[in-house]
């Protein structure tokens, strides 16, 4: 699979990871997410939609052997953290240059 459809693929999966919050946090614990405790949340999973693609690839080659991050939950953990790994990469680039 070529680069380019791997990242919409991470694209797609990005989008219903944040589709299924908003689905878990409205329809089954009942709360408004764009209210204010939870629209901190929303904008982050949000950002992360976008970022996820960036991240999805490197993240897989970095975590291929790491047995306790099995790959069932490789890719939620590349989610949820991808806008602060995203954030760190950019930071090394301002640094190194």
């Amino acid at each position: 699979m070529s680069d380019k459809s791997a990242q919409i693929l991470s694209f797609i999966i990005g989008f219903f990871f944040f589709w299924f919050y908003v689905f878990i946090a409205g329809s089954i614990f009942n709360n408004d997410v764009l209210s204010f405790p939870y629209i901190i949340l929303t904008i982050y999973f949000f950002i992360s939609i976008f970022t996820f693609p960036i991240v999805s690839l490197e993240s897989g080659e970095k975590t291929s052997g790491w047995e306790p991050l099995s790959s069932k939950y490789s890719l939620i953990f590349a989610y949820l953290v991808s806008p602060i790994w995203v954030i760190i990469k950019i930071f090394k680039s301002v640094i190194n240059n």
